[in-house]
């Protein structure tokens, strides 16, 4: 317990010295790791009157089992729901392939095929187990982090509200681009002495720039035009966030922002706030329920590209404590 407890403490600290700080997600892992392990071993297994080396393991490949058939059913259901609204394209397939993913780590783990073969080849199948274990266990964390994030992070006084830009359809705003603006213009009403930045450019197969989009809507609901400065030259998130900063350097220097986006993304924008060094804070909008399956894996792909040597560095350790375990054992 005093373990867990320190994790815990570390954690908070940690959280609000910088709540952008990618190690957070790796101290909020660790506690909750630490919590279960401790409810397991002291509360469940007594209570039970288990064998933790026999009947828990039995029990634990019993709950991965629903798992991962509760995981394929969703998989299932979020792709055919997400291709019905959206067509047949390569993205709205992502978590089908997540769901396969998880499946192929159930059928190593379950049936433990290194134990059939040889040495080597049974070391590189535990090597993947491992390997998926530690991928999951990431994605669940940055899920997870991420609305705390949303919970937690929100300023109450800004100098501006920075929008980030999506896709538009012909010049008008998307469902997914609207939800960003309606939260925009809740806190705007809440301070309104800010000044909305709209950033956005214009992609190849749009009419005008996504900050010009955003501008019209923004105006459309009653938001002065002089309270409204666009960006319209970025092309991705980090783009969004320098050129943005720029934008406010040009009113008032060390000025603090507030980031809108979406639920899913807004942990990268956090991290890319940091990277640039942007005082921020960051808030979600809402999203239609089957598009977050397919967001999340798609944020998560892009935060573990952002930081793809910590985890690189951790995998090559794991992997190296799990061989030489294994074959200690041996």
């Amino acid at each position: 317990m005093f373990v867990t407890l320190a994790f815990l403490i570390l954690f908070i600290i940690s959280y609000i010295v910088d709540f952008r700080q990618y190690k957070n997600v790796f101290l909020l892992g660790l506690f909750i790791i630490s919590l279960m392990s401790t409810i397991l071993i002291e509360i469940i297994v007594p209570a039970l009157g288990l064998n933790l080396n026999i009947n828990y393991i039995i029990i634990a490949n019993i709950i991965y089992c629903l798992i991962v058939i509760v995981v394929m059913l969703l998989a299932l259901l979020n792709t055919r729901k997400r291709i019905a609204n959206e067509g047949k394209i390569v993205t709205n397939m992502i978590v089908i392939g997540y769901g396969s993913f998880i499946l192929i780590n159930f059928l190593i783990i379950i049936f433990k095929p290194y134990l059939l073969v040889e040495l080597w080849n049974g070391l590189i199948l535990i090597a993947i187990s491992t390997l998926f274990y530690y991928l999951n266990l990431i994605f669940i964390l940055h899920n997870l982090y991420a609305w705390i994030v949303s919970g937690i992070s929100k300023r109450k006084k800004q100098d501006f509200i920075i929008v980030l830009g999506a896709g538009i359809i012909g010049e008008r705003v998307t469902p997914l681009l609207k939800a960003r603006l309606d939260k925009a213009i809740k806190l705007k009403r809440k301070s309104l002495d800010t000044k909305m930045i709209v950033s956005g450019g214009q992609g190849s197969d749009e009419a005008i720039s996504e900050a010009e989009a955003m501008r019209r809507y923004l105006v459309e609901q009653g938001i002065r035009n002089e309270e409204i400065i666009m960006e319209d030259k970025s092309t991705n998130t980090e783009e969004n966030l320098v050129f943005s900063m720029k934008k406010m350097d040009t009113y008032k220097k060390h000025a603090l922002a507030t980031i809108v986006s979406n639920h899913f993304h807004i942990l990268r924008a956090a991290f890319l706030s940091k990277k640039v060094k942007m005082n921020a804070s960051v808030t979600g909008g809402s999203s239609k329920s089957y598009f977050y399956p397919n967001a999340y894996i798609r944020e998560y792909l892009a935060i573990i590209y952002m930081f793809k040597k910590t985890h690189a560095l951790i995998i090559i350790i794991l992997l190296l404590a799990v061989t030489s375990y294994t074959l200690w054992g041996i």
